[in-house]
């Protein structure tokens, strides 16, 4: 017989810490782009999504979803703004078909001038070969990927 008290029990415990080492992977971007001389943003709810997700209110979701699992890097060098995404947003090029890769690396690079907004993401989203955990190499990886990237110019 099937205990499913013990089985939501394991799963959720399961799922915290699942975000709780997400989470650790996060600050640890942070720590290394600012020991490397980039502005990272901080402060309230920066860089993971809302625990009461609710579409504004305007879907058709009976209950609130619980988004802080969603994680990204918000940091800025120079001019330029910098999205570092845990879960790299991908477009399979032959079904056309959105994905999101959790715990695969996407990058995004903004003049600061651009106007971007989300649907930007998916355009410029540059996935990268990085998974999580990340170590100290991988980040060594993601800054040269960063001092390398294309930059965004968008105006509107």
């Amino acid at each position: 017989m099937i205990d499913y008290e013990k089985d939501m029990n394991g799963f959720l415990k399961a799922k915290n810490e699942y975000e709780s080492l997400r989470e650790d992977e996060r600050k640890g971007i942070k720590r290394y782009l600012s020991e490397k001389g980039f502005t990272v943003k901080t402060g309230g709810k920066e860089g993971r999504g809302s625990s009461a997700y609710t579409n504004s209110g305007k879907s058709k979701m009976k209950r609130s979803y619980d988004l802080t699992n969603w994680k990204w890097v918000e940091a800025t060098k120079g001019s330029i703004t910098y999205f570092i995404s845990l879960q790299a947003f991908d477009r399979d090029t032959g079904s056309t078909n959105y994905h999101v890769l959790f715990d695969r690396i996407g990058v995004c690079a903004f003049s600061k001038e651009a106007k971007v907004n989300e649907k930007d993401y998916f355009n410029c989203m540059q996935v990268t070969s990085l998974e999580l955990p990340l170590r100290e190499n991988d980040l060594d990886e993601l800054l040269i990927i960063l001092n390398n990237m294309d930059i965004l110019e968008k105006h509107q």
